[in-house]
């Protein structure tokens, strides 16, 4: 999409994406998705980002060892000015923005097992155009069935990576929130209280 280039400074509003299909599974629980896709190269939907020779997203964005910084000198995704830090875990990823008004990304899946490399970028990228899959906070119903306290300024949203359960935990930076973790068989009760389920947003390859 040529929008991508013309105006990269309004993607970093966008954190909420809206449902574009709702259809159902054989238990008839309603499987919903976001307009967003994304793999190891690309990211694909309204907005399109794809990982070019240069090593840059769409030349808007590039890795730096372990940071993710803007290629352009205008704020987007990642301001202009910053970074993003990337603190490797064994069972996940956490990505911490330079700037003070941001959110604490921290990933961590189920199985314990750290996330591959190449998925760094464009997992840090959709997390901020719109990760979905079931949100627990303090606002949406059926949250309390996760398990996990959450707080206002924290939340966390389970989803399916590469066939893997992770979740993906925000926290405002300055707040004090629980410890991430992941919280077992909460997808499970969370599917039965909503009548819901979410579909990846991962495209396998081939794609």
């Amino acid at each position: 999409m040529g929008g991508v280039m013309a105006r990269p400074w309004t993607l970093g509003a966008a954190v909420v994406l809206l449902v574009t299909a709702c259809t159902y599974d054989s238990a008839g629980r309603r499987v919903r998705t976001g307009d967003i896709r994304f793999d190891e190269r690309s990211i694909t939907g309204r907005v399109v980002l794809t990982l070019q020779d240069d090593g840059t997203w769409s030349h808007l964005y590039v890795q730096q060892g372990d940071e993710i910084r803007s290629v352009v000198g205008l704020d987007g995704l990642i301001k202009a000015s910053g970074w993003v830090d990337i603190e490797r875990r064994p069972d996940g990823l956490v990505y911490e923005p330079s700037w003070p008004i941001s959110n604490i990304w921290t990933f961590v899946t189920e199985d314990g097992q750290p996330i591959p490399r190449n998925l760094e970028v464009p997992l840090y990228l959709v997390a901020q155009l719109g990760l979905v899959g079931a949100r627990v906070d303090i606002h949406t119903p059926g949250s309390e069935q996760a398990g996990v306290e959450v707080k206002p300024d924290c939340w966390l949203i389970l989803f399916e990576l590469q066939g893997r359960q992770v979740a993906g935990w925000a926290t405002r930076k300055g707040a004090v929130c629980p410890e991430p973790r992941y919280p077992p068989g909460a997808p499970t009760r969370l599917a039965a209280v909503r009548n819901e389920v979410w579909e990846s947003q991962y495209r396998p390859q081939p794609y």
